[in-house]
Protein backbone atom coordinates (compact mmCIF):
# COMPACT_ATOMS: atom_id res chain seq x y z
CA UNK A 1 0.00 0.00 0.00
CA UNK A 2 1.61 3.14 -0.80
CA UNK A 3 2.04 5.71 2.58
CA UNK A 4 3.50 8.75 0.48
CA UNK A 5 1.94 11.70 2.11
CA UNK A 6 2.60 15.48 0.83
CA UNK A 7 5.54 15.71 3.66
CA UNK A 8 7.69 12.71 2.60
CA UNK A 9 7.58 14.74 -0.96
CA UNK A 10 9.24 17.78 0.08
CA UNK A 11 12.57 16.20 -0.08
CA UNK A 12 15.78 18.53 -1.04
CA UNK A 13 15.57 20.25 -4.47
CA UNK A 14 17.07 18.45 -7.12
CA UNK A 15 16.59 19.89 -10.46
CA UNK A 16 14.98 17.84 -13.32
CA UNK A 17 17.37 16.77 -16.07
CA UNK A 18 18.13 19.04 -18.78
CA UNK A 19 16.03 19.25 -21.89
CA UNK A 20 18.32 19.03 -25.09
CA UNK A 21 17.80 22.54 -26.36
CA UNK A 22 18.67 24.08 -22.82
CA UNK A 23 21.91 21.64 -23.01
CA UNK A 24 22.84 23.54 -25.62
CA UNK A 25 22.39 26.74 -24.33
CA UNK A 26 20.50 29.92 -26.71
CA UNK A 27 19.37 28.77 -29.75
CA UNK A 28 16.61 29.44 -32.49
CA UNK A 29 14.80 26.69 -30.57
CA UNK A 30 14.74 28.37 -27.16
CA UNK A 31 12.37 31.57 -28.58
CA UNK A 32 10.15 28.29 -27.35
CA UNK A 33 10.36 30.03 -23.68
CA UNK A 34 8.83 32.91 -24.95
CA UNK A 35 5.23 33.30 -23.50
CA UNK A 36 3.82 34.61 -20.18
CA UNK A 37 6.51 37.81 -21.03
CA UNK A 38 4.22 38.41 -24.23
CA UNK A 39 0.93 38.28 -22.05
CA UNK A 40 3.19 40.76 -19.84
CA UNK A 41 4.18 42.87 -22.51
CA UNK A 42 0.69 42.56 -24.21
CA UNK A 43 -0.85 43.92 -20.99
CA UNK A 44 1.64 46.99 -19.84
CA UNK A 45 1.87 48.78 -23.91
CA UNK A 46 -1.54 49.74 -23.81
CA UNK A 47 -1.02 53.26 -22.00
CA UNK A 48 2.74 53.58 -20.60
CA UNK A 49 3.96 53.00 -24.30
CA UNK A 50 1.31 54.59 -26.53
CA UNK A 51 -0.06 57.58 -24.18
CA UNK A 52 2.51 58.53 -21.61
CA UNK A 53 5.60 58.13 -23.68
CA UNK A 54 4.12 59.96 -27.17
CA UNK A 55 2.90 62.46 -23.99
CA UNK A 56 6.32 63.13 -22.88
CA UNK A 57 8.08 63.57 -26.13
CA UNK A 58 5.23 66.16 -27.03
CA UNK A 59 6.26 67.76 -23.86
CA UNK A 60 9.82 67.39 -23.14
CA UNK A 61 10.76 66.16 -26.49
CA UNK A 62 14.07 63.41 -26.49
CA UNK A 63 14.38 64.69 -22.43
CA UNK A 64 12.71 62.25 -20.91
CA UNK A 65 14.01 59.79 -22.81
CA UNK A 66 15.81 57.71 -20.16
CA UNK A 67 13.26 57.92 -18.08
CA UNK A 68 11.51 55.39 -20.27
CA UNK A 69 14.53 53.10 -21.78
CA UNK A 70 15.97 53.16 -17.46
CA UNK A 71 12.32 52.05 -16.47
CA UNK A 72 12.08 49.26 -18.30
CA UNK A 73 15.52 48.17 -18.24
CA UNK A 74 15.40 48.60 -13.97
CA UNK A 75 11.68 47.18 -14.09
CA UNK A 76 13.25 43.96 -16.85
CA UNK A 77 15.56 43.50 -13.67
CA UNK A 78 13.47 43.75 -11.06
CA UNK A 79 10.93 41.07 -12.71
CA UNK A 80 14.02 38.93 -13.85
CA UNK A 81 15.19 38.66 -9.97
CA UNK A 82 11.94 37.43 -9.38
CA UNK A 83 11.85 34.99 -12.07
CA UNK A 84 15.52 33.70 -11.12
CA UNK A 85 14.32 33.15 -7.41
CA UNK A 86 11.20 30.96 -8.45
CA UNK A 87 12.74 29.05 -10.87
CA UNK A 88 15.53 28.03 -8.39
CA UNK A 89 13.17 27.81 -5.37
CA UNK A 90 9.86 27.03 -7.07
CA UNK A 91 8.27 29.07 -5.15
CA UNK A 92 6.65 32.36 -5.09
CA UNK A 93 8.55 35.42 -3.99
CA UNK A 94 5.65 36.86 -1.58
CA UNK A 95 5.68 33.07 0.01
CA UNK A 96 9.25 33.89 1.17
CA UNK A 97 8.67 37.62 1.45
CA UNK A 98 6.70 36.55 4.59
CA UNK A 99 9.95 34.87 6.42
CA UNK A 100 11.82 38.69 6.81
CA UNK A 101 12.49 39.92 9.84
CA UNK A 102 9.27 42.30 11.85
CA UNK A 103 6.00 41.31 12.06
CA UNK A 104 5.02 38.42 10.07
CA UNK A 105 3.92 39.19 7.06
CA UNK A 106 4.53 42.31 6.67
CA UNK A 107 6.06 42.38 3.74
CA UNK A 108 3.55 40.38 1.37
CA UNK A 109 0.51 42.64 3.05
CA UNK A 110 2.54 45.59 2.38
CA UNK A 111 3.07 45.17 -1.47
CA UNK A 112 -0.09 43.02 -1.42
CA UNK A 113 -2.41 46.14 -0.22
CA UNK A 114 -0.68 48.43 -2.91
CA UNK A 115 -0.64 46.14 -5.44
CA UNK A 116 -4.88 44.97 -4.96
CA UNK A 117 -5.89 48.50 -4.66
CA UNK A 118 -3.92 49.61 -7.67
CA UNK A 119 -6.62 47.52 -9.96
CA UNK A 120 -9.60 49.28 -9.89
CA UNK A 121 -7.88 52.60 -11.14
CA UNK A 122 -6.29 50.97 -13.85
CA UNK A 123 -9.15 49.34 -14.68
CA UNK A 124 -11.15 52.21 -15.54
CA UNK A 125 -8.72 54.30 -16.36
CA UNK A 126 -7.66 52.23 -19.29
CA UNK A 127 -11.23 51.29 -20.92
CA UNK A 128 -12.07 55.34 -20.18
CA UNK A 129 -9.18 56.07 -22.74
CA UNK A 130 -10.42 53.22 -25.01
CA UNK A 131 -14.11 54.39 -24.65
CA UNK A 132 -12.37 58.17 -25.96
CA UNK A 133 -10.86 56.23 -28.51
CA UNK A 134 -14.11 54.90 -30.11
CA UNK A 135 -15.66 58.25 -29.82
CA UNK A 136 -13.14 59.37 -31.82
CA UNK A 137 -13.38 56.53 -34.12
CA UNK A 138 -17.00 57.06 -34.97
CA UNK A 139 -16.61 60.70 -34.70
CA UNK A 140 -18.70 61.02 -31.57
CA UNK A 141 -17.55 63.90 -30.75
CA UNK A 142 -17.97 66.01 -34.07
CA UNK A 143 -22.29 64.79 -33.65
CA UNK A 144 -22.15 65.84 -30.01
CA UNK A 145 -20.04 68.58 -30.05
CA UNK A 146 -20.42 69.43 -33.78
CA UNK A 147 -16.85 71.04 -33.26
CA UNK A 148 -13.92 68.40 -32.90
CA UNK A 149 -12.72 67.00 -29.66
CA UNK A 150 -9.67 69.70 -30.23
CA UNK A 151 -11.34 72.65 -30.97
CA UNK A 152 -13.12 72.31 -27.82
CA UNK A 153 -10.08 71.45 -25.95
CA UNK A 154 -8.54 74.94 -27.13
CA UNK A 155 -11.73 77.06 -26.14
CA UNK A 156 -11.98 75.92 -22.64
CA UNK A 157 -7.98 76.37 -22.16
CA UNK A 158 -8.58 79.77 -23.85
CA UNK A 159 -11.12 80.78 -21.15
CA UNK A 160 -10.83 83.00 -18.34
CA UNK A 161 -13.01 84.33 -15.38
CA UNK A 162 -14.06 87.08 -17.32
CA UNK A 163 -14.39 85.10 -20.58
CA UNK A 164 -15.42 81.31 -19.24
CA UNK A 165 -16.50 79.26 -22.02
CA UNK A 166 -19.70 78.85 -22.38
CA UNK A 167 -22.00 76.70 -20.57
CA UNK A 168 -23.94 75.38 -23.64
CA UNK A 169 -20.36 73.65 -24.57
CA UNK A 170 -19.69 72.62 -20.85
CA UNK A 171 -22.47 70.95 -20.96
CA UNK A 172 -22.00 69.10 -24.51
CA UNK A 173 -18.52 67.54 -23.30
CA UNK A 174 -19.92 65.95 -19.89
CA UNK A 175 -22.67 64.30 -22.06
CA UNK A 176 -19.44 63.49 -24.69
CA UNK A 177 -17.25 62.19 -20.97
CA UNK A 178 -20.90 60.30 -20.33
CA UNK A 179 -21.03 58.51 -23.85
CA UNK A 180 -17.07 57.92 -23.27
CA UNK A 181 -17.71 56.00 -19.53
CA UNK A 182 -21.03 54.12 -21.32
CA UNK A 183 -18.38 52.70 -23.93
CA UNK A 184 -15.73 51.70 -20.80
CA UNK A 185 -18.92 50.23 -19.09
CA UNK A 186 -19.13 47.60 -22.07
CA UNK A 187 -15.67 47.27 -22.10
CA UNK A 188 -15.31 46.27 -18.45
CA UNK A 189 -18.36 44.17 -18.81
CA UNK A 190 -16.76 42.02 -22.05
CA UNK A 191 -13.17 41.70 -20.13
CA UNK A 192 -15.33 40.05 -17.41
CA UNK A 193 -17.34 38.14 -19.33
CA UNK A 194 -14.70 36.31 -21.77
CA UNK A 195 -11.80 36.37 -18.60
CA UNK A 196 -14.55 34.20 -17.10
CA UNK A 197 -15.26 31.81 -20.42
CA UNK A 198 -11.31 31.99 -20.76
CA UNK A 199 -11.07 32.70 -23.85
CA UNK A 200 -7.91 35.15 -23.61
CA UNK A 201 -5.63 32.41 -25.46
CA UNK A 202 -7.47 32.82 -28.53
CA UNK A 203 -7.77 36.62 -28.86
CA UNK A 204 -4.31 36.92 -27.44
CA UNK A 205 -3.22 35.45 -31.02
CA UNK A 206 -5.23 37.89 -32.77
CA UNK A 207 -4.20 41.12 -30.84
CA UNK A 208 -0.41 40.14 -30.84
CA UNK A 209 -0.59 40.19 -34.54
CA UNK A 210 -2.43 43.15 -35.26
CA UNK A 211 -0.54 45.13 -32.75
CA UNK A 212 2.31 43.39 -34.33
CA UNK A 213 1.65 45.14 -37.92
CA UNK A 214 1.06 48.17 -35.09
CA UNK A 215 4.75 47.99 -34.06
CA UNK A 216 6.07 47.35 -37.50
CA UNK A 217 4.63 50.40 -39.27
CA UNK A 218 5.46 52.95 -35.92
CA UNK A 219 8.97 51.37 -36.40
CA UNK A 220 9.15 52.23 -40.40
CA UNK A 221 7.56 55.62 -39.63
CA UNK A 222 10.41 56.41 -36.60
CA UNK A 223 13.37 55.86 -39.13
CA UNK A 224 11.67 57.26 -41.97
CA UNK A 225 11.23 60.90 -40.25
CA UNK A 226 14.51 60.86 -39.29
CA UNK A 227 14.91 61.95 -35.40
CA UNK A 228 17.92 63.86 -33.91
CA UNK A 229 19.91 60.49 -33.14
CA UNK A 230 22.51 62.65 -31.14
CA UNK A 231 19.70 64.36 -29.16
CA UNK A 232 18.36 61.05 -28.59
CA UNK A 233 21.73 59.83 -27.02
CA UNK A 234 21.72 62.97 -24.95
CA UNK A 235 18.29 62.15 -23.97
CA UNK A 236 19.30 58.62 -22.25
CA UNK A 237 21.75 61.11 -19.96
CA UNK A 238 19.65 61.23 -16.74
CA UNK A 239 18.04 64.37 -15.80
CA UNK A 240 15.18 66.51 -14.99
CA UNK A 241 13.84 68.08 -17.66
CA UNK A 242 11.92 71.69 -16.99
CA UNK A 243 8.59 72.88 -18.92
CA UNK A 244 9.11 74.89 -21.35
CA UNK A 245 7.38 78.47 -21.68
CA UNK A 246 4.82 77.60 -23.55
CA UNK A 247 3.31 74.89 -21.55
CA UNK A 248 2.22 77.50 -18.65
CA UNK A 249 -0.45 79.17 -21.33
CA UNK A 250 -0.89 75.74 -23.75
CA UNK A 251 -0.65 72.54 -21.84
CA UNK A 252 -2.29 74.21 -18.17
CA UNK A 253 -2.53 70.84 -16.71
CA UNK A 254 0.52 69.74 -17.50
CA UNK A 255 2.10 72.69 -15.99
CA UNK A 256 0.05 72.58 -12.98
CA UNK A 257 2.02 68.91 -11.92
CA UNK A 258 5.59 69.10 -10.66
CA UNK A 259 8.68 67.80 -13.07
CA UNK A 260 8.83 65.19 -10.05
CA UNK A 261 6.00 64.00 -10.45
CA UNK A 262 5.16 63.65 -14.27
CA UNK A 263 9.05 61.56 -14.13
CA UNK A 264 7.85 59.21 -11.47
CA UNK A 265 4.45 58.57 -13.32
CA UNK A 266 6.18 58.24 -16.78
CA UNK A 267 8.49 55.29 -14.90
CA UNK A 268 5.05 54.06 -13.67
CA UNK A 269 3.18 53.98 -16.23
CA UNK A 270 5.62 52.25 -18.72
CA UNK A 271 6.26 48.48 -18.45
CA UNK A 272 3.64 48.41 -15.10
CA UNK A 273 3.79 47.31 -11.76
CA UNK A 274 3.48 45.22 -9.07
CA UNK A 275 0.03 44.52 -10.30
CA UNK A 276 1.63 43.04 -13.23
CA UNK A 277 4.53 41.74 -12.15
CA UNK A 278 2.97 39.33 -9.00
CA UNK A 279 0.57 37.39 -11.81
CA UNK A 280 3.17 37.35 -13.98
CA UNK A 281 5.43 35.21 -12.30
CA UNK A 282 1.84 33.45 -10.88
CA UNK A 283 2.35 31.96 -14.74
CA UNK A 284 5.45 30.40 -13.85
CA UNK A 285 3.16 28.01 -11.96
CA UNK A 286 2.06 26.59 -15.15
CA UNK A 287 5.77 25.96 -15.99
CA UNK A 288 8.20 23.00 -15.68
CA UNK A 289 11.39 24.81 -15.53
CA UNK A 290 13.94 24.20 -12.81
CA UNK A 291 12.50 23.75 -9.31
CA UNK A 292 8.39 24.13 -10.59
CA UNK A 293 9.18 21.37 -12.72
CA UNK A 294 10.04 18.97 -9.97
CA UNK A 295 7.22 20.09 -8.00
CA UNK A 296 4.90 19.00 -10.58
CA UNK A 297 6.51 15.73 -11.09
CA UNK A 298 6.03 14.96 -7.52
CA UNK A 299 2.93 15.90 -7.61
CA UNK A 300 3.31 19.20 -4.69
CA UNK A 301 0.37 21.88 -4.32
CA UNK A 302 -0.01 24.84 -2.46
CA UNK A 303 -1.92 22.66 -0.02
CA UNK A 304 1.26 20.56 0.66
CA UNK A 305 3.62 23.69 1.02
CA UNK A 306 3.05 26.08 3.83
CA UNK A 307 4.85 29.08 3.87
CA UNK A 308 6.63 28.06 6.68
CA UNK A 309 8.05 25.21 5.08
CA UNK A 310 11.25 26.02 2.99
CA UNK A 311 12.13 23.28 0.98
CA UNK A 312 17.04 22.95 1.02
CA UNK A 313 18.58 22.71 -2.25
CA UNK A 314 20.88 20.39 -2.88
CA UNK A 315 24.22 21.61 -3.24
CA UNK A 316 26.17 18.88 -5.05
CA UNK A 317 28.08 20.66 -8.11
CA UNK A 318 26.02 18.71 -10.12
CA UNK A 319 22.57 20.22 -9.35
CA UNK A 320 23.93 23.73 -9.20
CA UNK A 321 25.00 23.66 -12.47
CA UNK A 322 21.58 22.46 -13.79
CA UNK A 323 20.17 24.73 -11.54
CA UNK A 324 21.85 27.91 -13.54
CA UNK A 325 21.45 26.32 -16.96
CA UNK A 326 17.60 26.27 -15.94
CA UNK A 327 17.22 30.05 -15.75
CA UNK A 328 17.91 30.59 -19.19
CA UNK A 329 13.81 30.10 -19.79
CA UNK A 330 13.15 32.43 -17.38
CA UNK A 331 15.80 34.78 -19.02
CA UNK A 332 14.67 34.59 -22.70
CA UNK A 333 10.97 35.24 -21.21
CA UNK A 334 11.81 38.11 -19.33
CA UNK A 335 14.20 39.58 -21.64
CA UNK A 336 11.85 39.88 -24.79
CA UNK A 337 8.81 40.77 -22.95
CA UNK A 338 10.61 44.15 -21.58
CA UNK A 339 12.67 44.08 -24.94
CA UNK A 340 9.18 44.44 -26.91
CA UNK A 341 8.43 46.94 -24.78
CA UNK A 342 11.25 49.01 -25.15
CA UNK A 343 10.90 49.03 -28.88
CA UNK A 344 7.54 50.59 -28.63
CA UNK A 345 8.10 52.85 -25.86
CA UNK A 346 10.99 54.57 -28.20
CA UNK A 347 9.05 54.41 -31.39
CA UNK A 348 6.12 56.92 -29.09
CA UNK A 349 9.26 59.23 -27.60
CA UNK A 350 11.00 59.74 -30.84
CA UNK A 351 7.92 60.32 -33.21
CA UNK A 352 6.81 62.38 -30.68
CA UNK A 353 9.27 64.45 -30.28
CA UNK A 354 10.15 64.88 -33.98
CA UNK A 355 6.28 65.60 -34.76
CA UNK A 356 4.36 66.62 -32.13
CA UNK A 357 6.78 68.73 -29.51
CA UNK A 358 8.31 71.70 -32.37
CA UNK A 359 4.09 72.22 -32.68
CA UNK A 360 3.89 72.58 -29.07
CA UNK A 361 1.06 69.58 -29.67
CA UNK A 362 0.51 67.96 -26.29
CA UNK A 363 -1.97 64.85 -26.10
CA UNK A 364 -4.56 66.29 -23.33
CA UNK A 365 -7.90 65.93 -22.37
CA UNK A 366 -10.19 64.47 -25.29
CA UNK A 367 -7.35 64.01 -27.40
CA UNK A 368 -5.13 61.60 -25.24
CA UNK A 369 -4.96 59.09 -28.41
CA UNK A 370 -5.58 60.57 -31.27
CA UNK A 371 -2.51 63.47 -32.08
CA UNK A 372 -0.44 60.02 -31.94
CA UNK A 373 -2.50 59.38 -35.75
CA UNK A 374 -0.11 61.96 -37.17
CA UNK A 375 3.01 59.79 -36.51
CA UNK A 376 1.44 57.47 -39.79
CA UNK A 377 -0.67 59.84 -41.58
CA UNK A 378 2.42 62.08 -42.10
CA UNK A 379 3.58 59.34 -44.78
CA UNK A 380 0.04 58.65 -45.98
CA UNK A 381 -3.51 59.42 -44.93
CA UNK A 382 -4.26 55.68 -45.43
CA UNK A 383 -3.01 54.37 -42.48
CA UNK A 384 -5.02 56.59 -40.07
CA UNK A 385 -6.88 52.58 -40.35
CA UNK A 386 -3.84 51.08 -39.36
CA UNK A 387 -3.67 53.40 -36.15
CA UNK A 388 -6.90 53.41 -35.33
CA UNK A 389 -7.50 49.21 -35.23
CA UNK A 390 -3.67 49.23 -33.66
CA UNK A 391 -4.46 51.34 -31.02
CA UNK A 392 -8.18 50.12 -30.29
CA UNK A 393 -6.63 46.45 -29.79
CA UNK A 394 -3.81 47.60 -27.87
CA UNK A 395 -6.06 49.03 -25.09
CA UNK A 396 -8.59 46.26 -25.53
CA UNK A 397 -5.70 43.68 -25.15
CA UNK A 398 -4.73 46.00 -22.16
CA UNK A 399 -8.36 46.24 -20.77
CA UNK A 400 -8.61 42.01 -21.17
CA UNK A 401 -5.51 40.68 -20.26
CA UNK A 402 -5.38 42.65 -17.13
CA UNK A 403 -8.26 40.76 -15.42
CA UNK A 404 -6.47 37.77 -16.46
CA UNK A 405 -3.02 38.80 -14.87
CA UNK A 406 -5.06 40.50 -11.68
CA UNK A 407 -6.46 37.05 -10.87
CA UNK A 408 -3.08 35.84 -10.32
CA UNK A 409 -1.90 39.05 -8.77
CA UNK A 410 -4.71 39.13 -6.28
CA UNK A 411 -4.25 35.03 -5.60
CA UNK A 412 -0.16 35.62 -5.06
CA UNK A 413 -1.22 38.80 -2.41
CA UNK A 414 -3.53 36.56 -0.02
CA UNK A 415 -1.90 33.31 -0.72
CA UNK A 416 0.77 33.22 1.62
CA UNK A 417 -1.19 34.97 4.30
CA UNK A 418 -3.87 32.83 3.93
CA UNK A 419 -4.89 28.92 4.19
CA UNK A 420 -8.00 29.42 3.47
CA UNK A 421 -7.42 31.56 0.14
CA UNK A 422 -4.94 28.90 -0.63
CA UNK A 423 -7.39 25.81 -0.28
CA UNK A 424 -10.66 28.16 -2.11
CA UNK A 425 -11.76 26.10 -5.05
CA UNK A 426 -10.48 28.32 -8.08
CA UNK A 427 -13.93 28.93 -8.94
CA UNK A 428 -15.13 30.80 -6.39
CA UNK A 429 -12.05 32.76 -6.11
CA UNK A 430 -12.14 33.59 -9.47
CA UNK A 431 -15.51 35.25 -8.84
CA UNK A 432 -14.97 37.27 -6.25
CA UNK A 433 -11.61 38.73 -7.65
CA UNK A 434 -13.71 39.74 -10.69
CA UNK A 435 -16.22 41.39 -8.62
CA UNK A 436 -13.61 43.27 -6.77
CA UNK A 437 -12.07 44.17 -10.11
CA UNK A 438 -15.06 44.93 -12.02
CA UNK A 439 -16.87 46.96 -9.16
CA UNK A 440 -14.10 49.18 -8.01
CA UNK A 441 -13.14 49.77 -11.60
CA UNK A 442 -16.77 51.06 -12.47
CA UNK A 443 -16.88 52.66 -9.51
CA UNK A 444 -14.00 54.51 -9.87
CA UNK A 445 -14.61 55.20 -13.31
CA UNK A 446 -17.96 56.91 -12.91
CA UNK A 447 -17.32 58.74 -9.31
CA UNK A 448 -13.30 59.28 -10.37
CA UNK A 449 -11.38 62.36 -12.29
CA UNK A 450 -12.76 62.60 -15.82
CA UNK A 451 -9.11 62.85 -17.58
CA UNK A 452 -8.12 59.04 -17.42
CA UNK A 453 -4.50 59.92 -16.70
CA UNK A 454 -5.41 61.50 -13.41
CA UNK A 455 -7.55 58.30 -12.74
CA UNK A 456 -4.49 56.17 -13.50
CA UNK A 457 -2.13 57.90 -11.44
CA UNK A 458 -1.96 57.30 -7.63
CA UNK A 459 -1.35 53.23 -8.97
CA UNK A 460 1.34 54.18 -11.42
CA UNK A 461 3.49 56.30 -8.33
CA UNK A 462 2.75 53.65 -5.64
CA UNK A 463 2.26 50.67 -7.47
CA UNK A 464 4.24 51.33 -10.75
CA UNK A 465 7.41 53.03 -8.66
CA UNK A 466 7.42 52.91 -4.63
CA UNK A 467 6.44 49.28 -4.81
CA UNK A 468 8.67 48.07 -7.52
CA UNK A 469 11.93 49.51 -5.65
CA UNK A 470 10.65 47.71 -2.36
CA UNK A 471 10.47 44.50 -4.70
CA UNK A 472 14.11 44.61 -5.12
CA UNK A 473 15.08 45.57 -1.99
CA UNK A 474 13.21 42.23 -0.70
CA UNK A 475 14.53 40.36 -3.39
CA UNK A 476 18.28 40.77 -2.45
CA UNK A 477 16.86 39.40 1.25
CA UNK A 478 15.08 36.52 -0.04
CA UNK A 479 18.25 35.83 -2.49
CA UNK A 480 20.58 35.54 0.58
CA UNK A 481 17.76 33.86 2.98
CA UNK A 482 16.72 31.13 0.77
CA UNK A 483 19.40 30.00 -1.77
CA UNK A 484 22.54 28.35 -1.18
CA UNK A 485 25.64 30.80 -1.99
CA UNK A 486 26.71 29.43 -5.54
CA UNK A 487 23.29 30.07 -6.99
CA UNK A 488 22.61 33.50 -5.25
CA UNK A 489 23.10 36.83 -7.32
CA UNK A 490 26.52 37.68 -8.75
CA UNK A 491 28.00 40.69 -8.27
CA UNK A 492 26.54 42.66 -11.35
CA UNK A 493 23.09 41.13 -10.92
CA UNK A 494 23.23 42.22 -7.15
CA UNK A 495 24.55 45.61 -7.61
CA UNK A 496 22.21 46.43 -10.80
CA UNK A 497 19.20 45.17 -8.58
CA UNK A 498 20.35 47.82 -5.34
CA UNK A 499 20.51 50.63 -7.90
CA UNK A 500 16.96 49.90 -9.44
CA UNK A 501 15.61 49.49 -5.80
CA UNK A 502 17.05 52.45 -4.62
CA UNK A 503 16.15 54.42 -7.85
CA UNK A 504 12.37 53.59 -8.13
CA UNK A 505 12.10 53.80 -4.09
CA UNK A 506 13.46 57.49 -4.21
CA UNK A 507 11.51 58.33 -7.50
CA UNK A 508 8.11 56.84 -5.63
CA UNK A 509 8.95 58.64 -1.94
CA UNK A 510 9.91 61.91 -3.66
CA UNK A 511 6.43 62.11 -5.91
CA UNK A 512 4.13 60.75 -3.45
CA UNK A 513 5.22 63.52 -1.19
CA UNK A 514 5.25 66.08 -3.66
CA UNK A 515 1.37 65.55 -5.10
CA UNK A 516 -0.12 64.30 -2.18
CA UNK A 517 1.80 64.89 1.28
CA UNK A 518 3.54 68.48 0.85
CA UNK A 519 0.04 70.27 0.74
CA UNK A 520 -0.53 68.52 4.38
CA UNK A 521 2.85 70.26 6.23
Amino acid sequence: MDTDTPADRLEKIAYPPLSDDLKGGFGWRSLKYFGAGAIMASVTIGSGETLFASRAGALFGYALLWCFAGGAVMKGIQVYVGARHMTLTGEHPMTHWGHMPGPRNWVPLLIGVISIACFPFWLAGIPSMMGQILNWIFHIDQQVLGMSAGELNRIIKAATPENPAPEELLQKKAQLLAIQRLWATLAIAAAVTFTWLQTYRVFEKIQTLIVGILLVSLLAACFACRPDWLEAILGLIPSIPKYGPWVEHECPGAWAQKEWVAVAVCLGAVGGGTYDYLGYLGCFREKDWGALGLKHHRGITDEDVEPDNVLPIDTSEENIARGKRWLLPARIDVTIGFLSVLVFTICFILLAAVILHPKHDVPDELELLSKQSQFLTTFHPSLLYVYQLGIFMAFWGTTYGAYEIYLRTAYECLAPVSRRIRRMPERRFRAWTLVYCAGGGLIVLWLGPENPMQTVKPAAIFGGVFACGLWCFAMIWADRRFLPKPLRMGPVLLLLTAISGTALTTLGVKAIWDDYLSTLF
